[in-house]
Formats: C-alpha cells, structure tokens, sequence
C-alpha cells in the first residue's frame, strides 16, 4: 500500500474516530435527561422497600387494620394471608432479598 493510501486511511479513522466520541458524548447526555426520572423513581421504591425490611410491625400493623376492620370470616383472611405469603416468596427475590424457607 503506498503512504499516500495509508495517511487518507489514517486520517479517515481518525475522523470516525472523533464522530463516534461525539456520538457517544451525545447519546450519554440524551440517556440521562431521559432516565434520570425512572432512576429517582426505582431509587425511592429501593430505599421504602429497605425501611419496609427494617420495620416488619409496619407491615404487621397494616395486616391487622386490614383484617380486623373487615371480619368476613377466618376461612377467607387464611386464604388471604397465604396467598400474600406466596406472593411475597415470588416477588422478594426480584426485590434482591432471598426467599427464606
């Protein structure tokens, strides 16, 4: 390849180069505009469902108001509360707890 050839090759690449850092410079600056909410959004559901692990009478508090204002029967609260315990085994791992057995 003559030196020619090889300096026009050099000066292409160096030209895509400084595009493609544009490019990116660009895209990371759409990206935060743009996730920066969802981000604050699942950085608050985070942190409520760490204070939620760290206060488990909340959510005991919560079973008991719901249960004793509305007494339809012990036969449907237990199938309630199973149903809220599997639920929860489901959804936990995705909460990046473990679910304990």
């Amino acid at each position: 390849m003559s030196a020619t050839r090889l300096q026009m090759l050099e000066s292409k690449k160096q030209i895509l180069q400084q595009r493609s850092a544009g490019l990116r410079q660009t895209l990371a600056q759409q990206s935060d505009r743009t996730l920066r909410p969802a981000f604050a959004v699942a950085d608050r559901v985070n942190a409520a469902r760490r204070w939620l692990s760290a206060h488990p009478e909340v959510i005991a508090g919560l079973a008991l108001l719901l249960f004793r204002r509305r007494t339809k029967g012990w036969l449907a609260w237990g199938r309630r509360a199973i149903w809220l315990w599997s639920a929860w085994r489901r959804v936990q791992p995705l909460l990046g707890g473990k679910a304990k057995t």
